[in-house]
């Protein structure tokens, strides 16, 4: 895949590509940070996911011939891993087994948006909070320290500031995470885990781990 590729290089602030743009590419996150905003209608864009490297854009528009889905900034200067679509069919014809991994981040991208409906339906801002967390942590290949503010986690969340912000408070307080200014760690994903299982009283969001 590597021989038909090219690294393209993002300054801060910088957009990759807009909702309803064309795919041209299957693009992977190599170093830096992005954000994902999806179209939320009348409201505009909102912050759905902070990328870390290793988390790759355009596998369903790959699949389905179909334009950007969302639209992703780049928050930090970054480098990208570009594979054209055409790179990825002729290696398909010689390799069929190369949709396969792209099918395996098509379905962490459902994973992800699952949990998102998921933290929306619950009108418990705890679990809403939880639910982002444990999405920053699964599909991040399990990063624990995310460059983030309350407020954007509030936004992740579909939360007022106040909300998250009280509940970032008592998980604090609980251990599980630690804050700093425009940071945040998870201390201990196992944790965060239990807890939101114990929350949300269900096994929607508990037994499902990344892989």
């Amino acid at each position: 895949m590597l021989a038909g590729s090219h690294l393209r290089r993002v300054g801060n602030g910088e957009v990759l590509f807009h909702r309803d743009d064309p795919a041209p590419d299957f693009l992977g996150l190599v170093d830096g940070l992005l954000y994902v905003y999806a179209d939320a209608g009348d409201e505009g864009p909102r912050l759905v996911f902070v990328a870390h490297p290793g988390w790759w854009a355009g596998s369903v528009a790959m699949v389905g011939g179909s334009e950007r889905r969302c639209t992703v900034v780049a928050r930090a200067p970054s480098v990208l891993l570009s594979v054209p679509r055409m790179h990825i069919e002729a290696l398909a014809r010689r390799d069929p087994t190369t949709w396969r991994h792209v099918a395996v981040n098509v379905a962490a991208q459902y994973d992800s948006l699952a949990l998102l409906l998921l933290a929306q339906a619950n009108p418990d801002p705890r679990v809403r909070l939880l639910i982002s967390l444990k999405r920053l942590h699964r599909f991040n290949d399990g990063a624990t320290i995310f460059p983030v503010t309350q407020s954007e986690l509030a936004e992740l969340s579909g939360l007022s500031r106040n909300s998250a912000n009280r509940a970032m408070r008592q998980f604090v307080a609980e251990g599980l995470i630690e804050t700093g200014y425009g940071w945040l760690r998870i201390v201990d994903p196992d944790t965060l885990d239990a807890a939101l299982c114990q929350r949300n009283g269900s096994g929607e969001c508990c037994e499902r781990r990344a892989g």
